[in-house]
């Protein structure tokens, strides 16, 4: 009785699902159908990894466009966490990604948000509160094309962080980095999580990655595999994953740290197709070194951006006015230069 009870639940709640939330459930038995391409769903592109590579393609300009919206308020410009989730997500529509069913709620978290893996909660994960000079912010954002979908993170300081911050930065990056080389089919899931979980804990920050390593993705933004060694994850539970990784998978790398009590988080999330000899880094095309990372005030013309309204202290004139000879200093060269004429002239005779 209890099982059939089970079975008309489930029957309810897929009839109540919208017909995209449904395509999604239909991908997951994809799994067991080892060394092929999992049968389409009806009326669902089977062109995943080409989908997907294009969904990339428009989160990169996501990201574009968030970096400089976030460079405007490091500039001064009264912009909140909602505000910029708004020109985001209008750049990827514009370029593409479907605006009916996106991948998920873009999430920008600034400051004390950024400490909590998917943002201000209360407001789909970017509310109100204004983005400034010295914010840490997280930029988790995806990209719907034909279907599938992308799932990429990026971590941005406005203005030099402070050592810790960069540190925790550096240390993310590289984590992930050490993840790299076994991500390919037949790796054990849970590995990948525990290399990069133990190089976090090794630099001091263990209790601050809260969350597993990674996960699927195809139709929905979260699939399996779960890239988990056990870790009590709030996000997508308590799972030590011995799966193997397959042929067909595609999946994220996104180690984070996040400290509360300093107001700031760190995450990197990055897209990969896994395959035999190895994998694709799909999300390979968006920066995410150090200098990606922190927003300077050069790093954008305002002018050439259309933003003329913003000042930007010149550091070629500062620089030239360094380098520029003192009122006193033109007479002087100029006798030392006759000088030094007098004296060649002397030698000669």
């Amino acid at each position: 009785m209890a099982k059939q009870m089970h079975l008309v639940a489930i029957l309810l709640f897929a009839i109540l699902l919208l017909p995209q939330a449904s395509a999604c459930l239909d991908t997951e038995p994809a799994r067991i159908w080892e060394n092929q391409a999992p049968p389409a769903a009806e009326g669902l592109s089977s062109d995943k990894d080409g989908s997907i590579r294009t969904t990339v393609e428009i989160s990169k300009i996501g990201q574009e466009t968030a970096r400089f919206m976030l460079w405007r308020a490091m500039m001064g410009e009264n912009l909140t966490e909602a505000q910029i989730r708004d020109e985001v997500d209008r750049a990827m529509v514009e370029n593409g990604t479907n605006p009916d069913w996106p991948s998920f709620d873009t999430i920008i978290a600034s400051g004390s948000n950024a400490a909590i893996p998917h943002g201000d909660g209360d407001n789909k994960g970017a509310g109100p509160r204004q983005v400034g000079m010295g914010d840490t912010v997280v930029v988790d954002l995806g990209a719907r094309v034909d279907d599938w979908v992308s799932d990429i993170t990026r971590t941005y300081s406005l203005g030099q962080p402070n050592e810790t911050v960069l540190d925790a930065y550096m240390t993310v990056y590289e984590a992930q980095n050490l993840t790299f080389p076994l991500i390919e089919a037949g790796t054990q899931a849970w590995t990948l999580d525990n290399l990069a979980r133990e190089y976090i804990k090794s630099k001091g920050y263990g209790e601050y990655f809260i969350h597993s390593l990674g996960h699927g993705f195809g139709v929905c933004v979260h699939e399996r595999p779960l890239l988990s060694s056990g870790v009590d994850d709030p996000l997508f539970g308590l799972t030590y994953n011995q799966d193997f990784l397959t042929n067909i998978d595609a999946i994220t790398i996104e180690p984070g740290i996040y400290i509360p009590e300093m107001e700031f988080g760190i995450r990197i999330e990055d897209d990969f197709l896994v395959n035999n000899g190895g994998h694709e880094f799909v999300s390979e095309i968006i920066p995410r070194d150090a200098e990606w990372f922190i927003i300077l005030e050069g790093d954008y013309d305002p002018v050439e951006m259309g933003v003329p309204w913003i000042e930007v202290s010149s550091e070629e004139s500062e620089e030239e006015e360094s380098n520029s000879i003192p009122w006193f200093g033109a007479p002087l060269e100029m006798l030392l230069t006759i000088g030094l004429a007098a004296v060649l002239l002397r030698r000669q005779d």
